[in-house]
C-alpha cells in the first residue's frame, strides 16, 4: 500500500485525484478518509467540511462502482462524526500546517476505526437510521477534552 502524501504538492495531487474520482479504490482506506477529512477541516472549517465531504464521498463511491443506499456506501453519522472529531482535534492544534495537521490526525486515529464505541451506546455503523441521518453521540460529546 502506498503511503499517504506528506509534501504539500503531493497532498494537492492526492486530494485532486479523490475529488475527480481518479483515486484508485484500494487507496481509499480508513487512513485516507481521515487524511482527506483533516485536509477539508483545515481548509474549510467544520460546517463546510461536512457539506463538502457529504457530496464528495457519495460521488467517489459511485465512481468506483459502489452504491449509496440505506445499507451500503455513504454513512451520514460516520462522516459527520469524523469531521466533528477532526474539528475538535484541530482546536487542540490550531497553528499546524495542513500537512502537519493531516499527518497528526492520521497518526492519532488510523488505528481507531472503532472509536464510535467511546461515543455511542449502539452499533452506529450497522444502523440504517444512522446511515441516513446524523445521530449525535449519546455517551459523550465530541469536544477537544474528550479526545
Amino acid at each position: 500500500m502506498l503511503p499517504l502524501p506528506v509534501i504539500e504538492a503531493e497532498i494537492d495531487g492526492f486530494l485532486a485525484d479523490f475529488e475527480s474520482c481518479a483515486l484508485p479504490k484500494e487507496r481509499w482506506t480508513h487512513a485516507a478518509h481521515i487524511f482527506t477529512g483533516a485536509c477539508c477541516v483545515h481548509r474549510l472549517g467544520e460546517d463546510m467540511a461536512i457539506d463538502h465531504m457529504r457530496v464528495a464521498i457519495r460521488r467517489y463511491n459511485e465512481a468506483v462502482g459502489g452504491k449509496n443506499t440505506a445499507t451500503n456506501g455513504y454513512h451520514e453519522t460516520v462522516t459527520i462524526f469524523w469531521i466533528k472529531l477532526l474539528a475538535a482535534f484541530r482546536a487542540n492544534e490550531p497553528r499546524l500546517s495542513r500537512a502537519e495537521f493531516a499527518a497528526r490526525a492520521v497518526q492519532a486515529f488510523e488505528h481507531r476505526r472503532d472509536l464510535f464505541v467511546d461515543f455511542y451506546d449502539f452499533d452506529v455503523v450497522a444502523s440504517t437510521e444512522a446511515r441516513l441521518a446524523w445521530i449525535p453521540p449519546g455517551l459523550k460529546t465530541i469536544e477537544p477534552a474528550n479526545l
